[in-house]
């Protein structure tokens, strides 16, 4: 029974993934596409999670700044956000933890002397966080993606491949 529930979870999630694409492409033009895609990922029926903060760290720039935010808290308001993508664009400017994390901004994470798994923490403890995990990716331009994430619920076993494998969709986003 348990297998038929993570096989049935499974493919909900990857059914949303696979729509992702084509969202994206309604909102061409869209400022803030990434915080519509975060709100996505981090939704019931993908990865669903209880808090998330995405970062860009640029290493030429020697910064590490906050691009979104998502809290499972303030999420109930934006259900119809891909069919009322002003309502959400203004709910977003408004949101307290997606303002917060757009606030962080410190020197790179590559070249730090500080571990990523130290600089994850200070983050999330800055950020509210209780039981932070976090992973990074390479990105075009020689940039890199960092996520600071928790589970809604700790039973839920999401691949970590299937997590970065959708937080990758994050870096076709434009940055504003």
């Amino acid at each position: 029974m348990k297998k038929e529930r993570v096989l049935e979870r499974q493919y909900r999630m990857l059914s949303h993934l696979s729509h992702l694409p084509r969202r994206i492409l309604s909102l061409a033009g869209t400022d803030n596409i990434t915080e519509f895609v975060l709100y996505d990922l981090c939704g019931k029926d993908c990865f669903n999670l209880k808090k998330a903060a995405y970062f860009i760290d640029n290493p030429d720039f020697n910064c590490l700044k906050g691009i979104a935010g998502f809290s499972h808290q303030e999420a109930d308001a934006c259900s119809n956000k891909w069919q009322e993508p002003d309502t959400f664009t203004c709910y977003m400017r408004e949101c307290p933890f997606n303002k917060q994390v757009r606030e962080v901004q410190r020197c790179s994470v590559k070249g730090a002397k500080e571990s990523d798994e130290q600089i994850a923490s200070d983050i999330a403890r800055s950020l509210g966080f209780s039981k932070h995990k976090f992973c990074s990716w390479n990105m075009k331009h020689d940039n890199h993606g960092f996520f600071i994430y928790e589970p809604a619920d700790e039973d839920d076993s999401v691949s970590d491949e299937y997590l970065l494998n959708g937080l990758c969709m994050l870096s076709f986003c434009p940055v504003f």
